[in-house]
């Protein structure tokens, strides 16, 4: 393991099973060596953080296919518009690798979804029908290893690989930094006369590591108390 790696998660859900651990997210953040338990001795400011909106929600995501699509669904869309867009796929029962590789990218486009990323849907559900992608192996692998596959797909950039590895993965040290929520969370949490961009968030959290994902869901948790709707567009 290396200065950047979290710590392995102890997550053995199946692709698109949501019969994981019980309270995985909650040990992974406040278990005995939880990563937000551990920043917290690191940074005075999470742990007044802490103190005064308590611990973030569990908002684990099942691992798989359909959890990768809904978060390039949630991408520049708000969560509400993202949620209306997968109910609209479910209901046409396009939430299946294999039907949407059968459906093709214009029934996909009928369906809600802009034309780009009909096409990133459409590539990531051929690579996964055809073996291509191992979704599953992914639970194995080291963070860094996990942002090089996922990145490598179109459609894919930083913020849809750290989403995945953080709510599907519960990888601790996955850090969203280009994430205007998280912006937000920290221009709050560090008392900034301005939004910090992404290059400051990602120097900001160096001091965070290998807790940055604890971090990440301590910032969405302070926004929301300032704006309801300030989850990622995917949870």
């Amino acid at each position: 393991m290396t200065k950047h790696d979290s710590p392995k998660r102890d997550i053995k859900a199946g692709p698109d099973n949501d019969d994981t651990t019980d309270n995985a997210m909650a040990n992974a953040l406040m278990g005995e060596h939880g990563a937000l338990r551990q920043l917290a001795k690191q940074d005075a400011d999470i742990a007044a953080a802490i103190a005064t909106y308590g611990t973030p929600p569990d908002r684990t995501m099942a691992q798989g296919f359909t959890t990768l699509i809904r978060i390039i669904i949630g991408q520049q869309i708000s969560r509400s518009a993202a949620t209306s867009v997968w109910q609209r796929l479910v209901t046409a029962q396009l939430d299946d690798a294999s039907r949407i590789t059968a459906a093709g990218v214009m029934t996909l486009k009928a369906n809600g979804l802009s034309k780009q990323k009909a096409e990133y849907i459409y590539g990531i559900a051929d690579a996964v029908t055809s073996g291509a992608l191992d979704l599953a192996a992914l639970a194995d692998m080291q963070g860094d290893e996990v942002a090089r596959i996922l990145t490598a797909l179109r459609g894919v950039g930083d913020w849809t690989a750290d989403n995945y590895r953080l709510f599907a993965l519960l990888d601790m040290n996955a850090w969203p930094y280009n994430d205007l929520a998280l912006q937000e969370g920290m221009k709050i949490l560090k008392s900034l006369n301005s939004r910090p961009d992404a290059k400051v968030m990602q120097a900001m959290a160096e001091a965070w590591q290998p807790y940055r994902g604890a971090g990440a869901l301590m910032l969405w948790h302070i926004y929301a108390q300032y704006r309801k709707d300030a989850a990622p567009a995917a949870i």
